[in-house]
C-alpha cells in the first residue's frame, strides 16, 4: 500500500467488517502473548511495567477489533481487510526477529498507532500510516 492510486475509492457504505479481521486479531494476540517470556527476562520494573502497558494495549486494541465495523470514508481510498491484515502479519514477523526488548516496545506502539488510524475509516490516512509503519519497522531490524 504505498500509493493511494492504486486502490480503489470507497463509495458511500463500504465498511471493513470485523470478522474479516480475525488473523490481525490473532496477530495482535500472539504478539501480545509473546511477550510473557520478554517479562520473565525483563531488566527492571520500569521494564516490566512498560512490557505489561504494551501486552494490555496489544490486547485492547485486538478486542476492539471484535465485532468492530470500520466505516471507510467515501471518496477515499478503498483499504480492505487484507490489506490490513497483510501489515499486521509483516509487523508481527518483523517484530518477532527484534532481540531488544526496548526497540520491541517502540515497534509494538507503531503498530498500535496504525490501528487508531485504521479505527478512523480514512483510507488515505491509513495508506499513509501503513507507510509509516512499514519504513519504522525496516529501520527498526537494522
Amino acid at each position: 500500500m504505498s500509493n493511494t492510486s492504486e486502490l480503489d475509492t470507497a463509495g458511500t457504505g463500504d465498511a471493513i467488517d470485523g470478522a474479516d479481521l480475525q488473523a490481525s486479531i490473532d496477530d495482535l494476540i500472539a504478539l501480545a502473548d509473546g511477550m510473557n517470556a520478554d517479562m520473565e527476562q525483563a531488566a527492571d520494573v520500569d521494564e516490566v511495567r512498560d512490557i505489561g502497558r504494551a501486552q494490555q494495549q496489544l490486547h485492547s486494541t485486538a478486542m476492539g477489533l471484535v465485532d468492530r465495523q470500520i466505516a471507510l470514508l467515501a471518496n477515499e481510498a478503498k483499504v480492505t481487510a487484507a490489506h490490513i491484515d497483510a501489515a499486521t502479519r509483516y509487523a508481527r514477523d518483523v517484530i518477532a526477529q527484534v532481540k531488544q526488548v526496548r526497540k520491541k516496545l517502540a515497534l509494538l506502539g507503531e503498530l498500535i498507532g496504525f490501528f487508531s488510524v485504521v479505527l478512523s475509516g480514512n483510507g488515505a490516512k491509513m495508506v499513509s500510516a501503513a507507510v509509516a509503519l512499514k519504513k519504522a519497522l525496516d529501520a527498526g531490524t537494522a
